[in-house]
């Protein structure tokens, strides 16, 4: 069986030892902490040094996730022959096409999610089978092997700081055919809260890079700089509609 190695940018190390140092559902698997207290560098940067350290024949499992991010269920067995060529997480963003015109965002998968104290516990998303497919996934956690990041140089996008990430990983790998699917995990992400004004420069950036493309986000419906003419008009029909 491939190993599983845990890849978290730390910076509250109490929150680490929560959510996945003390968690006995990682047993087995390999804790790859990158202390950022110090630097406080952009977490592509750390995940980027990360993966060039990495054996080239390596065959692993790589589980990048946040420091507040806790499994609740091993997930060897899930990983024990998935596919290896396609993106795995366990939450993520698609668009859904109605009548040819009416463009529906969903957030597909399930996690927890609480606030860093613990109130407020609530589920977001929608439970759905394992493989489905996804245009990108959330920031909280992504798994990729090994192979498939050597064949392909997938890479983060060091511009990118501390949101958009992954979002982009998905669709860099997207243009190059590869897929983003779900993996339900039973999970909970221990940061509940708003979308800060780092996150709108961010998103700007990633526009600015796909001018031609279009995805969906769990926080940005439109990420690209050309949505269809569907998805413009739905936006626009919604953004009348919460002024009635």
């Amino acid at each position: 069986m491939d190993k599983i190695l845990y890849v978290s940018v730390v910076r509250d190390w109490t929150m680490y030892e929560r959510c996945l140092k003390g968690n006995p559902f990682l047993s087995g698997g390999e804790l790859c902490p990158i202390d950022n207290r110090e630097k406080n560098e952009g977490v592509p940067v750390c995940y980027n040094r990360f993966l060039a350290s990495r054996p080239k024949d390596e065959s692993s499992w790589y589980v990048f996730c946040h420091e507040d991010f806790e499994l609740k269920e091993s997930i060897s067995a899930l990983l024990n022959g998935l596919d290896t060529s396609s993106l795995w997480g366990p939450i993520g963003a698609a668009t859904r096409v109605r009548w040819g015109i009416y463009h529906q965002w969903r957030m597909l998968g399930s996690v927890e999610e609480c606030a860093k104290d613990g109130s407020n516990v609530h589920v977001i998303g929608t439970p759905v089978p394992v493989g489905t497919p996804v245009e990108t996934f959330d920031c909280q956690c992504l798994i990729v092997h090994s192979s498939l990041v050597q064949r392909e140089g997938l890479l983060f996008d060091e511009n990118l700081s501390f949101d958009l990430y992954v979002e982009e990983f998905c669709m860099a790998a997207a243009k190059k055919g590869i897929a983003s699917r779900i993996l339900p995990i039973p999970a909970r992400h221990w940061s509940g809260g708003s979308v800060q004004a780092r996150y709108y420069e961010q998103e700007a950036y990633v526009n600015a890079k796909y001018p031609d493309d279009c995805f969906t986000g769990t926080s940005s419906w439109i990420l690209g700089g050309k949505p269809p003419l569907g998805r413009r008009l739905t936006v626009a029909v919604k953004r009348v509609l919460r002024k009635i």
